[in-house]
This record gives structure tokens, C-alpha cells and sequence, in this order.
């Protein structure tokens, strides 16, 4: 979601709930808390796919 001039392309599309602001926007984006994207991505590893379809199934 960042445009960080500094990431790969590939780095750019993976989940990094780190700094603030990402983890906000991929929150947004998820439609879901940053309790629930940390658990997602813990399980399922940083792929924006992957932690969709975890989110969707445990709704």
C-alpha cells in the first residue's frame, strides 16, 4: 500500500503491519482491527490474498 521509493514492487504489495500508518490503511482496506490483521498475518504470512481469505473465513 506505501509507495515507498526504497521497496521492491514486490515488498510494496505484501502486508508489513509495522509502521503505523500502513497498518491503518491495510486495516481500511481489510475492512477489519489491527488485532485482527496481526492474528492474520501471523497465521498466514504477509500476502494481502492470503490474509483476505483468513479474514473472510473467520467472519
Amino acid at each position: 500500500m506505501s509507495e515507498d521509493a526504497g521497496k521492491s514492487a514486490t515488498e510494496q504489495l505484501l502486508i508489513h503491519p509495522s509502521p503505523p500508518r500502513e497498518r491503518k490503511n491495510w486495516c481500511n482496506w481489510l475492512n477489519c482491527s489491527e488485532d485482527e490483521l496481526e492474528h492474520a498475518v501471523t497465521y498466514v504470512g504477509h500476502d494481502p490474498d492470503n490474509v483476505r481469505r483468513f479474514l473472510r473465513q473467520a467472519r
